[in-house]
C-alpha cells in the first residue's frame, strides 16, 4: 500500500502544499508564526543537512503513487540519541496509509537503530493535535512529559515522547 522513498524536493513540496490542518498548526507553533507552505518547506529542506534518515512516504503505484508524508530523523548532538519529525497530508484521507506506515516503522525501527547506534529517539507533538500521540504510541514511543512554554507567545504545550531501545530499558 505504501512506498518509502528517499527525500526528494518535489515530492516534499507536494506534501507541504496539502498538509493536514493540525500538522500545519503544529509546524507553525514550532516556527513561532503563522506562515505558508513554502516557508515550512524551506525549513524542512534546511533540516536535510542534519538528517540521519530522510524519507518521503507515498502510496504505491496501485494506489495512485501520491506522496502523503515527510519523515526525518536527525542527530541531536548527543551520543546515541536522535530526534524524529513527521508531517503528513490529510490524516482522514490517508488514514490507511498512515496505519501501514506505523506498522512498517514499528517493525523496522529497532534494527535500523541498532545498525546506526541509536539508543533513543525523541519526538515532540503539539498537545492539541488529535492524532499525533496515538501515532507515536502505535510505533512504540512512550509519553514522557508535557512541556509548556512553546510558540511565539509561550502559550502552547508540546508532549515529549521517546522510543528507547527495548534491550536497554531498566535501571542502569
Amino acid at each position: 500500500m505504501i512506498q518509502i522513498r528517499p527525500y526528494d524536493n518535489n515530492l516534499s513540496l507536494a506534501v507541504f502544499r496539502q498538509l493536514d490542518p493540525h500538522d500545519k498548526i503544529e509546524a507553525e507553533i514550532t516556527r513561532g508564526a503563522v506562515t505558508d507552505h513554502l516557508s515550512l518547506f524551506a525549513d524542512w529542506r534546511t533540516a536535510q543537512a542534519h538528517g540521519v534518515l530522510s524519507h518521503i512516504l507515498a502510496l504505491d503505484a496501485a494506489h495512485g503513487g501520491a506522496p502523503f508524508a515527510v519523515l526525518v530523523l536527525g542527530n541531536t548532538g548527543q551520543a546515541g540519541v536522535a530526534q524524529a519529525a513527521m508531517l503528513a497530508c490529510n490524516h482522514i484521507k490517508y488514514r490507511r496509509a498512515l496505519i501501514h506506515a506505523a506498522i512498517r516503522i514499528k517493525r523496522e525501527m529497532p534494527a535500523f537503530c541498532d545498525d546506526m547506534g541509536i539508543n533513543r529517539i525523541e519526538a515532540r507533538s503539539w498537545a492539541g493535535h488529535p492524532t499525533a500521540a496515538k501515532f507515536l504510541t502505535a510505533i512504540g514511543f512512550e509519553f514522557e512529559c508535557n512541556m509548556p512554554g512553546f510558540g511565539g507567545h509561550g502559550t502552547a504545550s508540546f508532549d515529549q515522547f521517546a522510543w528507547i531501545n527495548p534491550d536497554l530499558k531498566g535501571d542502569h
